[in-house]
């Protein structure tokens, strides 16, 4: 499957920063959530003004992929300029998925410390260097929003293609034989992709609400995730 996110930045259009192919399917899902003042719609609303973070560093080629849920938009972050300081950084990243993160510069970190904190125990580790080039990032979802949401199926039934894209990465990671951590919603991860059950080199955070790469969430897989960044 081609990378949608190609065609997507081909055409970019700032005011909806959606897969033209999901545009209908995003607009009718924030339209479901009820008034934009509610705090359904706050809690829960896709934020189509920003970058979709779909993924992060090198997809392609990594040792070591982690599953996550979605990108979670932070007010914090909002009010900071975070989002549109780092747009430019994001479209090249979903373009040319083969670059290390770049989400633990220091700059970067000053603005969205959570890659740096989740990472931190790695860091120290191995360091920085290793951890940028070894380590990639795929999310369930692809766009921004507080809290998630399931699209549900009266208003879609299936994986959106971006959806679909991201879980071809995982098969081609599980081809390569890369480990992979599972940081959040395992049973969907597993459900979306074929094999993933019962793929040998994965593992489960013991903690999906703090999903810190530590010993004490990796438990005996610390080490195995560890040696694959030291080779």
């Amino acid at each position: 499957m081609e990378n949608p996110w190609k065609e997507f930045a081909d055409s970019i259009d700032y005011s909806n920063l959606v897969l033209k192919s999901e545009q209908n399917i995003i607009r009718d899902f924030n339209e479901s959530l009820g008034p934009v003042d509610s705090d359904n719609y706050r809690e829960y609303s896709i934020h189509t003004d920003i970058m979709p973070a779909p993924f992060m560093g090198d997809v392609y080629n990594s040792p070591i992929v982690l599953l996550t849920l979605n990108p979670g938009w932070d007010p914090k972050e909002a009010a900071c300029g975070f989002y549109s300081k780092y747009s430019n950084e994001w479209l090249n990243m979903i373009q040319s998925p083969d670059v290390p993160l770049f989400c633990l510069g220091e700059d970067y970190i000053k603005y969205s410390p959570y890659w740096d904190y989740k990472l931190k125990p790695l860091i120290q580790l191995t360091g920085k260097d290793a951890v940028s080039k070894n380590i990639s990032v795929i999310q369930f979802f692809p766009y921004q929003s507080k809290r998630f949401k399931p699209i549900g199926k009266r208003i879609y039934d299936g994986y959106l293609p971006s959806q679909r894209f991201n879980f071809e990465l995982v098969q081609k990671a599980m081809e390569r034989n890369a480990f992979i951590v599972i940081q959040r919603s395992t049973k969907l991860w597993c459900k979306a992709v074929a094999g993933l059950d019962v793929y040998e080199h994965k593992c489960q955070i013991n903690n999906p609400r703090n999903p810190v790469l530590s010993k004490k969430n990796l438990g005996a897989n610390f080490e195995k995730v560890v040696s694959r960044l030291k080779k």
